[in-house]
């Protein structure tokens, strides 16, 4: 007797479940799918109703499922594919139109996913205005997005996914109070979301720090072990946190269970680069597949990476467009001024520099580079204006001014203002500008306005923070930074709410500010160096040295001012053979800059190592910042001893 004639038999005797060496019917596999896909695992499903399919292949209403479990998996193509199989063995076209708008959305043809989605069936009303929601916003029309989302929570108030798509909305307009809303109803509706789990892990990063974040994202891995978002958040979040490999633990196992994740080599790739393996770095971000080529994260990346290999003029191309993009990125203008002047494109150093060196709180490496730039191009007076602010240790933070504005521009940003009065981000944009003109009174007027309409939007408090801070009132900015912190705790938050504390005079509440950031954000590098310099100005060496060390070890030899900082450190406790080499570094990389011509002269005279170099040093130090005290100090007790 055959195979084949033994299930026949089997299956008019006592049913095809009772013989032993069957399989499982497709009614069985398919019921088990459904029960996967309910408890949000929806690889298991998706095998299951593969199983039943090759069973059973010209089943409509399997090839419906086994498209809701790639819906699942944010596969729109093979979605669309098994959609259209159903309608081809007869599923009517309506009853699928909001899985179809769903399944163009996930391929990001958003007008069809528009269309599709207004077709929906009432019985789909809810599910089809969450799609075409989130089709709007990447669309940019923001007010029907909102109109959808409204839909939706009328429709279905008591569903999370709703509440989900809902907070995801709020969150990228700026209304994280109202997304922590959202996600808190979708969780209350159903605990056990994952979706709403993995949203909230993320506004907890935000909201209080990464440390926090991580019992969300782990409470969503117990819930589904297999699932890649949860997985992957969880490893940048630990990366962020300095924990490398466990990042990279969790990265393989992403990649474990969905081999190709353009994440997961995202962050292998910024994690080599991190290790200064830039060849395996590059390779890791090649097999994204360009998914982040036009992405500001990715172009910065894959700039750095390029760079740092000598392909700098493909880091020129990447980076001036991300600029285009991002002007306000100072990261990538500081990359972008490095890689001009490694071409000896000075006029472009310059030119990309501008707009930072301007700003109250430059870097010292953009002051230093730029004065440098000036004085190869013969202005040594305005050389000298940068030099002498690159030799300052401590300079004000961006929290309380906002960048140079033209006339024109501030014009600009009025009208768009005008045109768009209830959108944020246009307000925003020219409360900003209007602080950069010194427009105080104006801008804090409009900043109050914004703040009472949009009181779950951080953006909101910390404008009225910068135009009271502009104003003189820092214990009022403070009040207001607090407000931002309690929704949002990042880092531009944290910086600006310390700096107003230390300026109206509560140094001790600044203090705890930074401990509690640095608590949450151990290997934040503003807030690491921010520590740093406190212990320097309260003269506790050890401390001082101990975080900068561990910065050090981050960065390399390659940044002056924190290898000039931990040369003095080690000085002042009395330590020259580590001084002596850290303080001649810093002056190598930036020889111009009159800070690291003071700390290696005063370092050498004061060892005794080489007293005539470090008269020299000083001289130098001292046409470069005339009126910088310390520094002339240092040069009259050199030429007295």
């Amino acid at each position: 007797m055959t195979k084949h004639q033994n299930l026949i038999i089997c299956a008019l005797l006592l049913g095809t479940a009772a013989c032993g060496n069957s399989e499982a019917s497709p009614k069985e596999a398919y019921e088990r799918g459904l029960a996967a896909l309910d408890q949000g695992q929806p690889r298991t499903a998706r095998i299951e109703f593969l199983n039943a399919i090759k069973a059973d292949p010209n089943n409509a209403q399997l090839r419906v499922a086994q498209a809701r479990a790639y819906l699942e998996l944010n596969d729109g193509v093979a979605a669309e594919a098994e959609l259209n199989r159903a309608r081809q063995l007869g599923t009517p076209v309506a009853e699928t139109r909001h899985l179809m708008a769903h399944a163009y959305l996930l391929q990001n043809r958003n007008e069809q996913a528009v269309k599709e989605a207004a077709g929906a069936p009432a019985a789909q009303a809810a599910y089809a205005a969450r799609i075409s929601g989130q089709a709007h916003m990447k669309l940019g029309k923001l007010a029907e997005a909102a109109e959808s989302f409204d839909k939706a929570a009328k429709v279905a108030p008591k569903d999370p996914e709703v509440w989900v798509d809902i907070a995801g909305f709020r969150r990228s307009i700026g209304n994280i109070a109202g997304a922590v809303q959202a996600t808190d109803t979708a969780l209350k509706l159903r605990p056990n979301d994952i979706n709403a789990v993995v949203l909230r892990g993320e506004l907890t990063r935000s909201q209080y720090g990464l440390a926090a974040a991580l019992p969300w994202f782990d409470r969503a891995i117990e819930i589904d072990e297999n699932h890649v978002p949860a997985i992957l958040e969880k490893a940048a979040t630990l990366g962020d946190m300095g924990e490398m490999r466990g990042m990279l633990a969790e990265t393989r196992k992403a990649l474990a269970i969905e081999g190709k994740h353009p994440m997961a080599f995202y962050l292998q790739a910024m994690l080599a680069a991190r290790g200064r393996k830039f060849e395996l770095a590059r390779s890791l971000y090649q097999r994204t597949n360009g998914t982040f080529d036009d992405q500001p994260a990715g172009m910065l990346l894959s700039s750095a990476i390029e760079y740092q290999i000598g392909n700098v003029e493909q880091s020129v191309t990447k980076l001036e467009r991300l600029v285009a993009i991002q002007p306000e990125n100072r990261k990538a203008r500081r990359l972008l001024a490095a890689a001009h002047w490694k071409r000896g494109n000075v006029d472009a150093t310059i030119n990309t520099l501008r707009p930072v060196a301007d700003r109250p709180d430059a870097d010292s490496y953009s002051l230093a580079l730029l004065g440098q730039a000036l004085q190869r191009r013969g202005d040594d007076k305005g050389a000298a204006v940068f030099l002498a602010r690159a030799a300052q240790p401590q300079r004000p933070s961006a929290a309380l001014m906002a960048p140079p504005m033209s006339d024109e521009q501030l014009n600009g940003l009025r009208q768009l203002a005008e045109a768009k009065p209830d959108e944020v981000q246009a307000q925003i944009l020219l409360i900003g500008a209007l602080l950069s003109k010194g427009l105080g009174d104006e801008a804090l007027e409009r900043a109050r306005r914004v703040q009472a309409k949009h009181p779950g939007a951080p953006d909101a408090h910390i404008l009225v923070g910068d135009a009271l801070g502009v104003r003189g009132d820092f214990a009022g900015a403070a009040q207001e930074y607090r407000k931002a912190g309690n929704l949002s705790f990042t880092e531009p938050v944290a910086m600006r709410m310390i700096e107003a504390l230390r300026r109206s005079g509560q140094g001790p509440a600044a203090a705890k500010v930074l401990q509690l950031f640095l608590e949450q954000n151990p290997r934040n590098l503003s807030a690491m160096t921010l520590a740093a310099n406190g212990f320097m100005e309260a003269k506790k060496w050890p401390q001082a040295i101990r975080i900068y060390e561990g910065i050090r070890g981050r960065l390399g030899d390659r940044d002056a001012a924190l290898l000039n900082n931990l040369a003095w450190a080690y000085m002042e406790q009395g330590d020259f053979d580590r001084a002596v080499p850290l303080a001649e570094k810093a002056w190598t990389l930036d020889k111009r800059n009159p800070a690291t011509a003071d700390t290696f002269g005063w370092i050498l005279f004061k060892s005794g190592k080489d007293k005539a170099r470090g008269l020299v040093l000083l001289e130098q130090a001292s046409r470069g910042a005339p009126t910088d005290l310390q520094i002339q100090a240092h040069l009259q007790a050199a030429r007295r001893g």
